[in-house]
């Protein structure tokens, strides 16, 4: 996974060149190279893939009901 983590700090530097469907795609086709690379067969790709996808959705539920919130207000 460092080539991943390196993919994206070059992206990162050259952001204003690079658009963010050549950025999602760049890392997508890294992920996707690092996991082959790594032995992972299709079925374990897919596993891969609907993990992230859960993990997103819980981060995103947690994200939306903490901003549902009201503030937390001390006494003073």
């Amino acid at each position: 996974m460092h080539s991943l983590i390196n993919t994206i700090q070059s992206l990162q530097q050259s952001n204003a060149q690079v658009s963010s469907v050549n950025t999602t795609k760049a890392i997508a086709e890294n992920i996707f190279r690092d996991l082959r690379n790594c032995g992972l067969r299709d079925k374990d790709i897919v596993a891969v893939s609907s993990e992230l996808l859960n993990r997103l959705t819980l981060d995103i539920q947690a994200r939306s009901s903490d901003a549902a919130l009201p503030p937390v207000r001390t006494a003073i």
